[in-house]
């Protein structure tokens, strides 16, 4: 899909992306906060207490003061929080298995200050402010118990060397002395090794779940998601969503886009369904005013794709212009103009190939009721031959189109979808070109192209591409209607042209569709033309 050129063209364009995948879009963004918000809800609260120390090494020695050296080694000493003689120490003061503590505390320091924070998480606040301090007893306990056992090494140390000095040194003998008494009395100080400045209370708030921050992070998730899908679903997707993109894929003139509303069961009285069409019958005059169009083939890729519509679309636009169109239905395999047209038919185009009936005894004329109206001549396919492909292909099939040429402004062929069947090639040959018909959200770029090269083999002649199944009115054009003496009128005195023939029982509606609808599945297509009803929420073959 190309964007316009310019920058509000550009939004437009991404804005109808994200309207097409709306669904997929609201999906994550709904979806992925929502799972956020129960997963969080889900969750036990959780409470968290700190307790904080002051940290003193004595592991170095004494000064000359006699006092403790403090040390910055902080980081150290945090990390002995979690391992195993402190653990075993902390559970023995709660009386608690150790493996359960371990994922519950952490421990940071602060070397600008010297102090230690131990942090317990739990889902009970006392329970939080217990582990906390007794993980502070138990550093405090290791702390001493390593100072002590520091002392010990140095107190034994200088008792050997007071044993080795001789009395002869008196001196000597008494600094030892004094030293190992300073020694013994630092062992019995409390708290030598560390000190609760703040020991944890129970908090009042819990920390955790955080719902809100959950849920605002799997919004902003959600939605990168989510823009990230539809752009991953508008590449993945192949099908044809505008009319530019059928344009910008094959290089064919767009000729006309026929709203949705013409695959109605009204479609043939509905005036601005007529507009979509004359424009189609004025875009073949104009834009192929240096070739003189005797006939016209409708084709499209696949079934379903609005083709028997575009085609009796066109045959009364012609008629409402004041000439005589000649409908062929060529399509022998599915025909479905005469049961469009409320027409019965007992033979046609298949009889007149295979030389059972002359071509004048089988066409039908559909009668308009308006005044200076032209004239539309149908020639029905008939029952279905056994050799449909041959009979399209064959010289016969070709003076037939020369000789419908001789008798009408334009002769129209509903044919079969190109992609099914090979029906509809030789066609090119008999008619002065052909247009291609692509429904859009249904038609994919891959059958297009596949087309565009069957076209292109064939050495067939493109008038030009018609969209169906577009969303505005008259393709996006204001229709503009007259009355009966010439003025332009919005609603009343519009001039458009009826059936004069009753309602027969083709026309009444049915348990599934009324006799101008279209699109039914083959199973409920006649094998002749007495026109039965079809479905009106898809468009014809």
């Amino acid at each position: 899909m190309a964007p316009e050129s310019t920058g509000q063209q550009d939004l437009r364009t991404y804005l109808r992306v994200f309207w097409r995948w709306k669904l997929l879009f609201i999906a994550f963004v709904v979806l992925i906060p929502l799972g956020a918000y129960l997963i969080e809800r889900g969750k036990p609260k959780v409470y968290q207490a700190s307790t904080l120390m002051e940290l003193q090494d004595v592991s170095q020695g004494i000064g000359t003061t006699g006092a403790p050296i403090v040390t910055g080694n902080l980081a150290a000493v945090a990390r002995l929080v979690t391992t195993t003689p402190v653990v075993d120490t902390a559970a023995a003061l709660l009386r608690e298995p150790a493996g359960s503590l371990v994922n519950e505390v952490q421990a940071t320091a602060d070397p600008n200050t010297g102090f230690l924070t131990i942090t317990a998480t739990d889902n009970d606040p006392a329970r939080a402010a217990a582990i906390a301090n007794a993980f502070a007893a138990a550093l405090a306990r290791h702390q001493t118990d390593r100072a002590n056992s520091v002392i010990d090494e140095q107190i034994a140390s200088t008792a050997r060397q007071l044993a080795a000095t001789p009395r002869s040194d008196p001196g000597q003998r008494v600094t030892l002395s004094q030293q190992i008494a300073q020694l013994r009395a630092l062992k019995g100080s409390t708290g030598s090794g560390a000190v609760v400045i703040q020991a944890a209370t129970p908090p009042a708030t819990p920390v955790g779940p955080k719902t809100r921050r959950a849920v605002e992070l799997a919004l902003v998730i959600a939605l990168l998601l989510g823009i990230g899908a539809v752009l991953a679903a508008e590449n993945a997707d192949r099908r044809l969503r505008t009319p530019e993109d059928v344009e910008s894929l094959t290089g064919w003139p767009l000729l006309a886009a026929i709203p949705s509303s013409a695959f109605s069961p009204d479609h043939l009285e509905d005036p601005t369904d007529e507009e979509a069409f004359q424009m189609l019958r004025g875009a073949l005059t104009y834009f192929n005013v240096e070739q003189q169009l005797g006939s016209v083939a409708v084709i499209s890729p696949v079934v379903g794709d609005g083709k028997t519509t575009v085609a009796v679309g066109l045959a009364l636009a012609t008629a409402r212009a004041g000439k005589r169109a000649i409908l062929v239905d060529a399509d022998l395999r599915r025909p479905q103009v005469c049961a469009r047209l409320g027409l019965a038919a007992k033979a046609g185009l298949g009889a007149v190939l295979a030389g059972e009936r002359a071509l004048a005894d089988v066409m039908l004329d559909y009668p308009l009721d308006s005044p200076g109206a032209g004239r539309v001549t149908v020639l029905p396919a008939g029952p279905p031959p056994p050799n449909p492909a041959a009979l399209l292909a064959s010289e016969p099939m070709r003076r037939i189109v020369q000789e419908l040429e001789a008798q009408a402004d334009l002769v129209i062929l509903d044919s079969v979808a190109a992609l099914a069947v090979s029906d509809a090639l030789p066609l090119l040959r008999s008619v002065s070109g052909c247009v291609v018909i692509a429904r859009m959200n249904r038609s994919s770029r891959a059958a297009i192209r596949r087309l565009q090269k069957m076209l292109g083999s064939a050495q067939g002649t493109v008038l030009g591409v018609v969209v169906t199944g577009s969303g505005g009115a008259a393709g996006g054009y204001a229709a503009y209607h007259y009355t009966e003496n010439g003025h332009r009128d919005g609603a009343l005195g519009l001039l458009h042209l009826r059936r004069t023939r009753p309602r027969t029982a083709v026309d009444t509606p049915s348990s599934n569709g009324t006799a101008d609808d279209i699109g039914s599945s083959p199973s409920e297509q006649p094998t002749t033309q007495t026109g039965t009803s079809a479905s009106p929420d898809q468009p014809d073959a």
